[in-house]
């Protein structure tokens, strides 16, 4: 079975050949490691793939009903190196049909332990919904020896979402304003509408709310757009996103007994955050801080109710109808609602300094937009 490896480009795929596998493998997009090079990283993915006569691989291809006899070449493509993990896609040919797979690899130790973590927490949510997310398929430690020392890839093979894409604000000269923009790799980058803006932020809330535990508290946190945690598929007119990582799983605040009054409580902290978070990005991915305008607020205040609409219908509603949520909601002030943030801004400066900086900023007028979302709110049109 032949290997050729690749480097993901705009311009199209490069392949790579001995003195481009020997340049330094980058554990960050600036930072080089300090013995690996791009070799031995296709050389462990190659080992990963072939780890145990290849029953990783055959793991992902048995549902899809295909074996790996008539696989003839396989192309490994190193499509993005993170802070934190490196992605890679894998396409076996000469079986029937096109399949492409990723595998994502975690390096350092903290990397390691995180990757670790998000694979079972991700088969954890799976077993409770598995729309939302990538199927994982396997997940292998892979020893790599050198000359200069040994290094330890931590790698899980799962679902290669195909036509999914990151997403980030950007400027949008054409508009003189700034708008989400589509990292359409093969398609080119392109900026969506507002309507598909409000249906991209709306479908994140809704995941998000789908996945909150109303008797434990257990939530997906921390997220935010600016680490890519969601990504895009917009065809034809329709919008449909993913949700492609979870770092944890528990709740953001923590009550001492579980009664009932804190079950709503617990509720209406978790629509603050989210009706806040949404909005926070950074420009073209890694730029300052960036801020939706007040469509994210009612593209939040939509999910969250959709999403627990379609809770209650399969799991119930641990506190009381949704009409008498909205209106218990509908009476807090702007101010009230400015106020019963406070004990989520410890959290939000412990995080990320710019963010706060950006939020205490904008959060009194946050607060009037989002009472106003919930004003006009109509649970008949969610």
């Amino acid at each position: 079975m032949r290997f050729r490896f690749f480097l993901s480009a705009p311009q199209g795929d490069i392949e790579l050949g001995p003195e481009d596998l020997a340049q330094p493998f980058l554990v960050s997009p600036t930072e080089k490691h300090p013995f690996l090079c791009l070799k031995d990283y296709f050389g462990a993915l190659q080992k990963f793939i072939l780890a145990d006569e290849g029953k990783l691989l055959q793991a992902a291809l048995t549902g899809r009903n295909l074996h790996l006899s008539g696989i003839s070449e396989i192309l490994v493509c190193s499509e993005k190196h993170g802070a934190f993990y490196h992605i890679a896609s894998i396409v076996p040919v000469g079986i029937e049909k096109k399949v492409k797979l990723a595998v994502i690899t975690a390096l350092a130790d903290s990397a390691r332990s995180s990757l670790k973590n998000e694979f079972l927490l991700m088969q954890q949510l799976a077993a409770q919904n598995p729309d939302f997310l990538p199927e994982l398929y396997c997940r292998e430690s892979i020893i790599w020896p050198t000359d200069s020392g040994t290094a330890e890839f931590y790698m899980v093979l799962g679902e290669w979402l195909t036509g999914f894409h990151e997403w980030h604000l950007s400027y949008n000269p054409a508009e003189k304003k700034q708008q989400l923009q589509l990292w359409d790799y093969e398609g080119g980058y392109r900026f969506l509408s507002e309507p598909e803006c409000h249906e991209v932020l709306r479908q994140a809330a809704y995941i998000l709310t789908c996945y909150y535990d109303q008797a434990s508290f257990s939530q997906i946190y921390p997220w935010h757009h600016g680490a890519g945690d969601f990504v895009v598929k917009a065809e034809a007119g329709v919008i449909l996103v993913k949700l492609i990582t979870v770092r944890q799983y528990e709740p953001l605040v923590y009550f001492e007994k579980a009664e009932e009054h804190d079950r709503l409580i617990g509720l209406i902290q978790f629509l603050l955050n989210l009706s806040l978070r949404v909005r926070l990005d950074r420009v073209d991915g890694t730029g300052a801080p960036g801020w939706f305008h007040d469509f994210a607020v009612n593209a939040a205040v939509e999910g969250f109710f959709s999403g627990l609409d379609a809770v209650s219908r399969t799991r119930g509603m641990s506190y009381g109808p949704l009409n008498e949520l909205l209106e218990i909601l509908r009476s807090f002030s702007a101010q009230e609602i400015c106020y019963m943030y406070a004990s989520l801004l410890e959290i939000y400066a412990d995080e990320d300094q710019e963010d706060y900086g950006l939020i205490l900023e904008k959060l009194a007028e946050h607060a009037t937009e989002l009472q106003n979302a919930l004003q006009k709110f109509s649970l008949q049109n969610s």
